[in-house]
Parts: structure tokens; C-alpha cells; sequence
């Protein structure tokens, strides 16, 4: 019946519902339940269907009045439409129908028709009420429930027929009766689910019935029936819409997966991707990874879901092949996994009978685990499994790929890690390798719970391990003995940590050693020797940098070949860095690296290669600070934090010579050198600290280049005033200055005097700072325009502190656009948030809110976390000056921790002070006085001019706050302090704030008391003289105050003017 029949059918069988002929129907049991057939019984092969309503019981119970007349428009329905279809109604039983028919395809025809029509029969309105037998309609607003709701199920066989001379019926008996009518129970109201030896008849002829849905539901069981049945869904298209729930039998799992021993951690991704790769025709998948990364878990679980969702016909069937190395070992793995008995002495080859048994199962998902020793004889086996059975598919996981035509690689990467510096418990533990460490921790003690104590432990676990799977679970399993601090501090030793740890692997898993051990002892000699020297490589290396450094005899292998194929073999990793697209860049995990490290040992290579690696890497640093400062200087300064690793590791590899040589100094005081760009813009500033010390305290016993030595100093005076040591700073750049002067180098010596400068201008004395940066300008720069900037931007930064922003601007301006002229771009972010503050502090906020983040976005394109830092800072100034204090408060709560994360004392201290002040506009003072108490004890001993401004912040929150003596106190120190007399600035801020004193001490006195009055008073005449304030004390804070205070004195009744 074609879709235009099937619409006249049903509206001929709705022209018979009359109003007057469903009320004058006989009531149940009547005539309306009697046999109305004309047709013949069938006999031989019949189609049966049976019927049932769902929820009738419950709508007897609530509604029965309606429910008896619904039940004869019900059998209306189902009579008229199976005198249209030549069906033979059996019998019925309640509200169940048994109908047959002579052909399948009549009877799944009038299932159709009967789900149309009963969707738009004129149920009773009191029916309709019920959710049993309410409307309901899909997303798109099409109606797919209306009325009773009538499950049907239709097999086709060759039943028992037998005549009753008493009711002269025909009714059927057997195994086919029984079948069809577990196959209708199956289903829910609204289902039309046909068996699958009756489909088979039906499916050539689906477009006759109308295109309907048709959807394979799998094999199922079904009560009392002993072979799996075959069920299909089948549904009008106008029904598409129509969802049910999983059917009311147990469905069959065809194949075998071993049962995980715990839950899966994270991999969702994986898991999709899995699926994805399989849905688009796939036939072989490789889950490629090295040892310990959760290959052999994750394929379980893929196959453990695959076997619930029955989607494949032939079945999910997982093989290990650990111990296999034949062929011949292959196949008897793989033919007990599939439940067939392979005879070694018989004629057929056991591959050629497994591809036959595979292309027998027809849809069938084979899981290969561990193939990596046997990687030889796969390309074979599967080449001859994939002809002979074209529908089978194949998951593999190995250490190695297997180049094979049509293989899709998935590169099973580490779970994610925590960022660094990241400390709060409540985002580590959605981290997955953090909730894999505690599900492991749990498993061996069931008490463990992560603290917020430990959680920042764990996390650095996790990093220090990659995020390997095994390596973290090996680590949990210690939690039984050691507590997660102690573990943490043993990982030095990792391989003697972490084993033992595992009962429910292979032996080659249950320790960290053992698992790399494996893979080492599948490796040609050629390839070990390459990743034993691979080791001297830390944080990543180019292909360049390899065929650089390793050492093969003449007419050994070539490089990139043996590079290649131990990437193959999961033993290197290939990553796209950060900022430099169409490059990739190869390293080890660092276990492996440990492993590989610990087998040069062994061959005796480690003091060649160590030499080898710091010439390749300090000839790479020099090209790199080169073109730092000109053409190309932002790509520069990333690939120089690319190698910072591997700088350290040359210096570290330089300071291991005992005894020292001139060489071995003059490598690590050259790496350290040139990591002094990335240190400053990555931090932590401490990371060279004791490094610097080492070299200078051995290079003054050997003779080493005295620039260069020179040069070290320097670097290590810049590091020391970072960290906040001011006094250190002075004499390691005292020292640096003495030493250029000896040399003429007179560029270097000028860079020095100006960072004496700065030093001095951080400790206070501004008169020290003038005269050393006008000491620095008269040095020539021997055509050095980066020196050149260098020195005219500090010149502006003292001068924005001595006149105001009028006269610093033009300096930074001029600074700002020679470091952009030649290339430097750390330098540049830097100096575009000096000049940003300098616009923003004489009152042009907008504009430095706007240039500020034009800063913090250069700085994180290039990584530069100090720059981002520091125009993050002045951000939050900026905008509590725009009165954004909310906006504010979140920008410097982020530069707190930043500055921590990168051991900027100063930073971090001026950020909580910012952050006190932030918190003062949002009311929140006893918050504001803790940070600007903390943010005054770090100060104290890295910004004098910061400490005193936040102390005049402070002691005006403490008025505010009523601790008046401690408020007088802290008013009292500024007012002696040299320092405040000679800057302008703070001299006027402190005056300002003085009168949030004066407004306290007014509060307390009498109302009306010449005390008040006095006090009064003298708030007013601080605010006046705020107002009238000399262009060069503006200031953000000035501005700040100035609104807080004016409003308090206005509240005070004092000073009527607008404040």
C-alpha cells in the first residue's frame, strides 16, 4: 500500500466514528468484543501479531467510563483496517488482540495503519487527561502520542491450526505462537516490533508500505523461548518522533571482553573519537602509546561498551597477545578469544580459518591487545583477515604503528595535568589525573580523603609524572605506607617508588621500570643507543638539534631515520609548540627520559654527549638573543623559552665537571646568561638564583672570560633586585660596573648604571636613582638603540615620580617606540604599561585601560607571564579609578598569585596593596586592612616608596575601622619619614588621607565641641588642598581618595561643593 492508500484507508475507517455510534455501542463483552472477520483462515506459513494496550489496568482503575468506550473505538480501529487487509482475527483477550495474515507484509502493513489511526481516533476527552493516554508531541511540534497507546509484535512460521466446532474459529498452537507473542510483550504502547526471520520477508517491500522508519534493535532473549531472537523496529514515517525506552527483555551479548577492574578515569574524548572512527567505516583503529598510558584499559572499556550496546552483529571480542611470537601464537590467542579450536596439524592454515570465521560473523569488532613484539607479522595476518572477512574491523593497541594501508592512528596522550601554580582543591580534583591518584589512593585505603593540604602536592605528582596512567596509580598504590608528602619527595627516585604497586597486571606493568623495560628490549641496538642519548635532551629538541648532537660511528644509521622509528614506537612524542604553527617538536616523557638517562650511563657516552648538547644549545641562545632585538624578535623570544629547559640542563651538565675547567664554567655562565630574558618574562626569578652563585663562586678560582664573568654578575644582580633582595642587587651590580668599566665595555656599563637606578629608586632614594640614570646617559650606546630606550624609559619613570606625568611622558613615549623599532617585545609590553600608567595617573584613564590591555595581550602572546603581570596590576588601578572596584578586585586577586608564581616580591606586594584598596571601595575594611598590612611587609624590604604610600592606605582604613591610636601611629611614621618630604606625590597623598583621621576623631568627640569642630576643620582644608594640588602630584590614589573623602567631609557637614 503506497502512503496515498494508506491516507484514504484511514479516512475511510474515521468516516464510521460516529458520535451516535460509539455511544450506542453494547458495553464490554458485548457484541463490539465478537469476531467480525469475512477472511479465510490462513494456514502453512502465517504472519501472527499480537496486540496489547499498555497502562490499561491503571486506566480501568481511574477512568473506567471512558475506558470502555475508548476499548470498543479501539476494536473498531483494529476491525475495520483488518477487514481492509484480509487479516483473520483469532481471538482476543481483554484488551489483546491475536490477528493473522497469509503474508508478512500485510500484517506489518496493518500494524502501520493502526498506529496512524489510533493517533487520531475521537478518544474521550476524560481519557485524554491521563498520562497513560495524553497527547504528546516531539521537538519539532509533530503529534506522536494521542489516545491509548498499543504495543504490537508480528512472527512468521508455521503454526498448530486447529478447528473449534464450538465457536467455529480457527486457532493456532506451537513454538510460533509463543514466539509472536513474546515478541508483542517485548515492546511498549505506541512499538510495532517485528522478528527478524519476518523482516527478512518484509524488507525488499518497504517501499510499498510507505518508506517507514526501520531501526535493528540487536538479539534478545526472550522468557521461555531457548535461541536468541532477532527484533526490528518498524514505524510509520509520520511516527518518526517516537522514543521509547530499552526494550522489557534481555538483550544478547554476542562476544567475550574481560571485565575492568575499575572505572575508567577520564578518556572521554578518546572514547568518542573510538566511535567516531568506527561509525565513518573504519576497519582498523591503533591505540598507539608508550608503556603505562592506559592502552589496554581504555580498549576494555570501548569494548566492554560496544558488547552493552549490542551493535555489532558478530559480536566484541578482545585477544591479549602478551606472550605471543608467532604466528602460529597469534592465531591460537586470537581462536580461543573467538571460541574456535584451531588443530596445529590440520590441512587449513589456521589464518585462513579464522578469516573464514570472521567473514561468517558478518559485523564483528576484534580487539588486539598488545601487538607490539609480534608488529612483524601483523601487516600479514590482518591484510589476509581483511580480504577474506570485509566486515570485520580491528582495534589494535600497541607501543608501535603499524603502517598499514587504511590504519587510522589514535596517539594516546597523558590524562591532563593541573597548571602550574594551580592550588585550589576544588578545581584540582576535576582534574583526571588527579581523581586517578585518589580513586587508586582509595583502593588500597579506603579512608584516604584529598585535604586541601595535599591537593597542591598531588597535583605536582601528577606533573612530575606526566600524567601517565600507570606512573600515577603506581604512586597511589604507596598511600598504604607513605603519606602524599613523603611520596612527593621520593620521586626522585621514582623507579624505586614506583613498583609493586599493581596485582592486576602483567608483570611488565607492575612496575614503572619494568613497563619501559619492555619496549628497550624490542629495540634494535642502532635504536637504543639513539634514545640513550636522547636522554641529554630536557623539555623537548628539534630534528635539528638531534642529528646536532647524536653521535653515530661513520656510515652509521641515519638520523632521522632512527628518530622516526622510535616516534613509531611511542618512545618519543611529537608536539606542536605553543606560537609556532606548521613546526613540530619531539621529547620524552620523563620516566623514559629517566630510563634512557640511567642506559647512557651504562655506555659510558654521557660526558661526550653533555658537551656535544651545551655547544649545540649555547650557539642556538646566542643566534636567538641576536634577533631578540631586531627583525623576527617576538619569534626570538619564543623559541628561547622553548629551550629554557635545555639551557638549565647544559648549565647543570657544565656544573657536574669536577674539577672545574674553563670550559665547563664558561658553558654554564653562558647558559645562564642567556636565560635571562625567558627567567625574567616566565619566572620563577629564583630558578638561575643558585646556579649564578655556584658558577661566579667557581669562576673565581678559574680563569674564565672576564666579560663574560662580568656579564653573569650583572644577570645575577637583576636576579636578586626581582626576588626583592635590594642589598645583594647593589653589590653584584657594583661589582658588574666596576668590571665593564675595567674593560670599556662602555654599553654593558651603561645598562648596569641604569639598573643601579632602578634599585635605587625601589629603596627610596629618588636623589641617588637621578643621578645615576643621568650617569648612564652620558655613556655612548655605540650605536645601541635597545641601550638607548633602556636608559631614556627609566629617566621617565623617575621623572613621572619627581614631576609628574607632564614631564615623564615624552621619555616613555621615545622608549616605547624604540623598543618596538627594534624588535624586542618584552621590552615593549613592559614599557607600553609604563607609559599606559603615566597617561592614566595625569587622569586619562580610558586611554590607559585601553593600552593596558593591549599590553596584557602581547605579553600572553608571547608567553611573557611578568609583562602580563604587571600591565595586569595597573589594570586594576585603572579601573578602580573608572569606579569598575568589582572588575578591579578580580584583575588583582590574579596578579597576587602571579606575582607569587613568579617569585616578584614587588609585584605581589604592590598587587595586594592594590587589592586592600579595591576592597576599601567595596566596603569590605577589615579585609583591606589584612592586605595592605601583608602587602606593606613585603614592601618594606623591596619598594620603600610602595610601603609608604600603602602605609597611608592602611592607616586611613584603620581610622575608618575606629583603632585610632594605631591609625595615629601609622600617620605619625609618615610624617618623619625623609623619603615623604622630598616626593610629591606621596607627600599630598598623605596629607589627604590624614583626613579620614580627622573625620574619626570628629565622630568621637562631642557634637557641637570645639574638638569636632577643629577636627572638622581640618578634613576640610586637607581636601582643599587636595583639590588644588600641583599637576604633579596626580595620581590615581589621589583621585580615589579625593571622591571617599570629599563625600565623608560633605556627610560630616562641613564643605558644601561637589567632591
Amino acid at each position: 500500500m503506497i502512503a496515498g492508500e494508506g491516507e484514504r484507508e484511514m479516512g475511510s475507517v474515521l468516516r464510521m466514528f460516529s458520535p451516535a455510534s460509539i455511544t450506542e455501542s453494547p458495553g464490554l463483552g458485548g457484541a463490539s468484543r465478537r469476531r467480525t472477520s469475512t477472511s479465510a483462515a490462513p494456514s502453512g506459513t502465517v504472519a501472527l501479531v499480537f496486540t496489547d494496550v499498555q497502562g490499561s489496568t491503571r486506566l480501568w482503575e481511574r477512568c473506567s467510563a471512558e475506558m470502555r468506550r475508548a476499548l470498543e473505538l479501539h476494536d473498531e480501529v483494529l476491525r475495520s483496517l483488518l477487514e481492509a487487509h484480509g487479516g483473520y482475527e483469532v481471538k482476543t483477550q481483554g484488551d489483546a488482540f491475536m490477528v493473522a495474515f497469509t503474508s508478512a507484509v500485510e500484517a506489518v502493513r496493518w500494524c502501520l495503519a493502526v498506529q496512524q489511526a489510533l493517533l487520531i481516533a475521537p478518544w474521550p476527552e476524560g481519557l485524554l487527561v491521563e498520562p497513560e493516554a495524553a497527547e504528546e508531541r516531539s521537538v519539532g511540534g509533530g503529534l506522536v502520542y494521542r489516545g491509548l497507546r498499543v504495543r504490537m509484535g508480528v512472527h512468521l512460521g508455521e503454526p498448530e491450526c486447529r478447528f473449534d466446532e464450538r465457536t467455529g474459529q480457527v486457532d493456532y498452537f506451537g513454538r510460533v505462537v509463543n514466539v509472536a507473542a513474546r515478541v508483542a510483550s517485548a515492546g511498549h504502547g505506541g512499538q510495532v516490533l517485528v522478528s527478524g526471520p519476518t523482516w527478512a520477508r518484509v524488507e525488499g517491500e518497504v517501499a510499498s508500505l510507505g518508506q517507514p522508519v526501520v531501526r535493528a534493535m540487536g538479539e534478545y532473549h526472550l522468557k521461555g523461548i531457548e535461541e536468541a531472537i532477532t527484533l526490528v523496529e518498524v514505524l510509520p514515517a509520520s511516527l518518526a518522533e517516537r522514543r521509547f525506552e530499552a526494550l522489557r527483555v534481555q538483550r544478547v551479548r554476542r562476544g567475550h571482553v574481560p571485565s575492568e577492574s575499575g572505572e575508567l578515569v577520564g578518556r572521554q574524548e578518546e572514547l568518542a573519537l573510538l566511535r567516531r572512527s568506527f561509525g565513518e567505516g573504519a576497519r582498523l583503529v591503533t591505540l598507539l602509546g608508550p608503556g603505562g598510558m592506559g592502552k589496554s584499559r581504555l580498549a576494555t572499556r570501548f569494548g566492554n561498551l560496544e558488547l552493552e550496546a549490542c551493535t555489532w552483529e558478530g559480536g566484541v571480542w578482545m585477544c591479549e597477545l602478551p606472550d605471543a611470537s608467532t604466528v602460529d601464537d597469534i592465531c591460537h590467542a586470537v581462536g580461543q578469544a573467538l571460541g574456535v579450536a584451531l588443530n596445529r596439524s590440520g590441512e587449513d592454515k589456521p589464518t585462513e580459518r579464522l578469516g573464514r570465521v570472521l567473514a561468517g560473523r558478518g559485523e564483528v569488532l576484534v580487539i588486539l591487545d598488545n601487538v607490539e613484539q609480534v608488529v612483524h607479522h601483523m601487516p600479514a595476518m590482518l591484510g589476509r583477515w581483511r580480504a577474506l572477512a570485509p566486515r570485520a574491523r580491528f582495534l589494535v593497541t600497541s607501543r608501535e604503528a603499524l603502517l598499514l594501508p587504511e590504519e587510522r592512528v589514535i596517539d594516546l596522550a597523558p590524562l591532563v595535568v593541573p597548571e602550574e601554580g594551580e592550588t585550589h582543591a576544588e578545581r584540582l580534583v576535576r582534574c583526571d589525573s588527579v581523581r586517578l591518584f585518589v580513586q587508586r589512593a582509595r583502593a588500597v585505603r579506603g579512608s584516604f580523603e584529598l585535604t586541601d593540604a595535599e591537593a597542591p602536592l598531588v597535583a605536582d605528582i601528577v606533573r612530575k609524572l606526566d600524567g601517565i596512567p600507570l606512573a600515577i596509580e603506581l604512586a597511589a598504590a604507596r598511600t598504604n605506607l607513605l603519606g602524599v608528602a613523603q611520596i612527593q619527595e621520593r620521586l626522585s627516585r621514582r623507579f624505586e617508588l614506583l613498583r609493586g604497586g599493581r596485582r592486576d597486571g602483567s608483570a611488565r606493568q607492575s612496575t614503572l621500570w619494568g613497563a619501559i623495560d619492555w619496549s628497550w628490549n624490542l629495540l634494535e641496538p642502532a635504536e637504543r643507543a639513539a634514545l640513550a642519548q636522547c636522554s641529554v635532551f630536557r623539555g623537548g629538541f628539534s630534528l635539528e638539534a638531534a642529528e646536532a648532537v647524536l653521535l653515530f660511528p661513520p656510515g652509521g644509521p641515519d638520523v632521522m631515520e632512527i628518530i622516526h622509528s622510535l616516534r613509531s614506537k611511542s618512545l618519543l612524542r611529537a608536539y606542536a609548540p605553543d606560537g609556532l604553527s606548521g613546526e613540530l617538536r619531539l621529547g620524552m616523557y620523563e620516566s623514559i627520559r629517566q630510563y634512557a638517562s640511567s642506559r647512557l650511563a651504562e655506555r659510558g657516552e654521557g660526558t661526550i654527549l653533555a658537551s656535544r648538547h651545551a655547544g649545540c644549545y649555547l650557539a642556538l641562545a646566542r643566534r636567538l638573543s641576536a634577533r631578540m632585538r631586531g627583525e623576527g624578535g617576538e619569534l626570538a623570544f619564543r623559541r628561547l623559552a622553548l629551550e629554557r629547559e635545555n639551557l638549565l640542563a647544559a648549565c647543570d651538565n657544565a656544573l657536574a665537571v669536577v674539577p672545574a675547567t674553563e670550559g665547563s664554567l664558561e658553558r654554564a655562565l653562558g647558559a645562564l646568561v642567556a636565560l635571562e630574558p625567558d627567567v625574567t618574562a616566565r619566572g620563577p626569578v629564583g630558578i638561575t638564583l643558585s646556579r649564578l652563585d655556584r658558577a661566579l663562586e667557581l669562576s673565581a678560582t678559574v680563569d674564565v672570560e672576564p666579560l663574560l664573568r662580568a656579564e653573569a654578575l650583572a644577570v645575577r644582580g637583576r636576579t636578586h633586585h626581582g626576588a626583592g633582595q635590594l642589598a645583594a642587587a647593589w653589590r653584584d651590580m657594583e661589582a658588574a660596573r666596576s668590571a665593564f668599566s675595567e674593560l670599556g665595555a662602555m654599553d654593558r656599563e651603561k645598562r648596569v648604571l641604569v639598573d643601579l637606578s632602578i634599585v635605587a629608586r625601589d629603596e627610596g632614594d629618588i636623589g641617588t636613582a637621578w643621578e645615576l640614570v643621568k650617569e648612564a646617559q652620558e655613556l655612548p650606546s655605540v650605536g645601541d638603540r635597545w641601550m638607548d630606550a633602556y636608559a631614556v624609559g627609566n629617566l621617565g619613570i623617575l621623572e613621572l615620580g619627581r614631576h609628574g606625568a607632564g614631564a615623564a611622558l615624552p621619555h616613555l613615549r621615545t622608549a616605547l617606540e624604540l623598543f618596538r623599532a627594534v624588535g624586542d617585545v618584552a621590552f615593549e609590553v613592559g614599557f607600553l604599561t609604563n607609559y599606559a600608567m603615566a597617561i592614566g595617573e595625569s587622569g586619562g584613564t580610558a586611554e590607559a585601560v585601553v593600552l593596558l590591555e593591549e599590553a596584557m595581550e602581547k605579553a600572553s602572546r608571547v608567553g611573557d607571564r611578568a609583562g602580563h603581570a604587571l600591565a595586569r596590576v595597573n589594570l586594576g588601578c585603572f579601573l578602580l579609578d573608572a569606579g569598575r572596584a568589582a572588575e578591579a578586585r578580580e584583575h588583582l586577586e590574579a596578579t597576587v598569585c602571579m606575582g607569587r608564581q613568579l617569585g616578584m616580591r614587588i609585584l605581589e606586594g604592590v598587587a595586594r596593596g592594590e587589592l586592600g584598596r579595591a576592597l576599601v571601595a567595596l566596603g569590605a575594611l577589615g579585609s583591606a586592612r589584612t592586605c595592605l598590612g601583608e602587602s606593606i611587609s613585603i614592601l618594606d624590604r623591596v619598594s620603600r616608596w610602595h610601603a609608604l604610600r600603602f602605609t597611608a592606605h592602611l592607616a586611613s582604613v584603620q581610622a575608618a575601622l575606629g583603632e585610632l591610636t594605631a591609625a595615629r601611629e601609622g600617620f605619625a611614621s609618615l610624617e618623619v619619614s625623609p623619603e615623604i618630604s622630598g616626593d610629591t606625590v606621596l607627600r599630598e597623598l598623605s596629607s589627604l588621607l590624614r583626613a579620614s583621621l580627622d573625620l574619626a576623631e570628629a565622630a568621637k568627640a562631642t557634637p557641637g565641641s570645639e574638638a569636632e569642630l577643629l577636627s572638622l576643620s581640618q578634613a576640610r582644608r586637607r581636601v582643599e588642598r587636595a583639590r588644588s594640588a600641583p599637576a604633579e602630584a596626580a595620581s590615581s590614589d589621589l583621585r580615589e581618595a579625593l571622591r571617599v573623602l570629599g563625600r565623608g567631609v560633605l556627610g560630616a557637614g562641613g564643605d558644601t561643593a561637589q567632591a
